[in-house]
């Protein structure tokens, strides 16, 4: 295994150091934070002084809990954290992760857990386990995303902070580890209602929201463009979609590719099961391409395909 640090295209996923116990104790004393973990908040300095010793002094790979710091590529400070409990048979683990409010939304929780999968699952490791509680969607769907399949419901099976919880639980094996990875497209999209056309991407598509018109940092345009609420952007693996909202109808058609017709299928599993318009499922075109067709909240046609088979 590398040495950490480890850059991915927007993190830094490294060790906890002394300098992380403000931002650490911060984002867990955040009650919306801690509404679903097993911690309370708020975090006194004193703890979070202790366990952040504790993550800095902790073996990577050793059976037991290794927490991963994440931070903004850049030297953008704690944003968050990747916890893996090694089992001793060091052949499974479990799964988990903490990103603060302010950097919710934005596809950092995915891209820092895959890239700690990818340092498990190149030990060896051959199953990542992962829960949540039932109520808790945001965790549900991200893990998702990252190839887990649901594989239980333990109905009031943990008693937390007073009362009774339901846990989901995933599973990820080493052979089902990477997922369907779309890898061309960056169209602007012209929106009606780009509230609307964010949520229905990042709830129901999964994508993460890289950013909006409102953020400072986004006004770069020029005059003659459209005012807020305009613009924004999201994403999904390598793929970036633009939003400008302008009044009237713009429908197009997009082509989103993907390696293998097995990877369609499952994206058709994950989108149809979220409630997305399936107009056409998955089946072999005339031309050869394994494909299926939805809508989006404007009437923009998605065509999701993998090359002909040879």
């Amino acid at each position: 295994m590398d040495e950490l640090p480890v850059v991915t295209e927007r993190l830094t996923v490294r060790r906890f150091d002394a300098a992380d116990v403000p931002a650490f104790a911060a984002y867990r004393s955040d009650p919306a934070v801690a509404r679903y973990q097993s911690w309370d908040a708020p975090v006194p300095d004193a703890e979070a002084r202790r366990l952040v010793a504790e993550f800095a002094a902790a073996g990577e790979g050793a059976p037991g809990w290794f927490q991963y710091a994440v931070e903004l590529r850049g030297g953008g400070g704690l944003i968050g954290d990747v916890g893996v409990c090694v089992d001793p048979n060091r052949m499974q683990a479990e799964l988990g992760f903490t990103i603060a409010p302010a950097h919710q939304r934005r596809g950092y929780a995915t891209e820092a857990a895959r890239c700690v999968l990818d340092r498990l699952f190149g030990t060896g490791i051959r199953r990542v386990s992962a829960e949540c509680d039932a109520r808790n969607t945001a965790s549900a769907r991200l893990l998702e995303r990252l190839g887990f399949r649901p594989e239980g419901h333990r109905r009031r099976h943990t008693w937390l902070k007073g009362e009774w919880t339901d846990d989901l639980l995933f599973g990820l094996l080493a052979e089902d580890h990477g997922g369907p990875e779309i890898f061309a497209c960056r169209p602007n999209l012209l929106v009606r209602d780009l509230a609307a056309s964010v949520a229905f991407y990042a709830d129901v598509l999964g994508f993460w929201v890289g950013w909006r018109w409102s953020d400072r940092q986004a006004r770069f345009l020029a005059g003659d463009e459209p005012t807020e609420p305009g613009t924004a952007l999201v994403g999904r693996d390598q793929v970036q979609l633009m939003f400008t909202q302008v009044d009237g109808s713009h429908t197009t058609r997009l082509h989103l590719d993907v390696s293998s017709a097995a990877q369609v299928d499952e994206l058709f599993r994950e989108w149809s099961g979220r409630g997305a318009e399936i107009a056409e499922p998955p089946f072999v075109r005339p031309w050869g391409m394994y494909e299926m067709r939805l809508h989006d909240p404007d009437g923009n046609v998605l065509r999701v395909s993998s090359p002909p088979a040879h």
